[in-house]
């Protein structure tokens, strides 16, 4: 079967994250809201697997084998598994 897998690729907590902190500044000045934000991007992998759990853990190796994220500054973690 096909499944689309949805990737979050962002820095660590303990890393600085200069695009969410100048978006953070904007709302507060702009807006008033008082909120941290962190970025990152949102891949979406589509891939053939039996099953939603399988597709994940093959969307992780392909990031890892891939290196869509540095392993010591960045997370990677599955947000969706749905049907493509």
């Amino acid at each position: 079967m096909r499944y689309v897998v949805y990737l979050n690729v962002t820095y660590k907590p303990t890393i600085r994250e200069p695009e969410g902190e100048t978006i953070s500044r904007e709302l507060l000045a702009r807006l008033g809201y008082s909120v941290e934000v962190r970025a990152g991007k949102c891949l979406a992998l589509y891939l053939e697997a039996s099953s939603p759990e399988e597709a994940a853990a093959k969307a992780l190796e392909v990031a890892k084998a891939a290196r869509l994220g540095n392993p010591n500054v960045h997370v990677v973690e599955v947000l969706k598994v749905a049907p493509a």
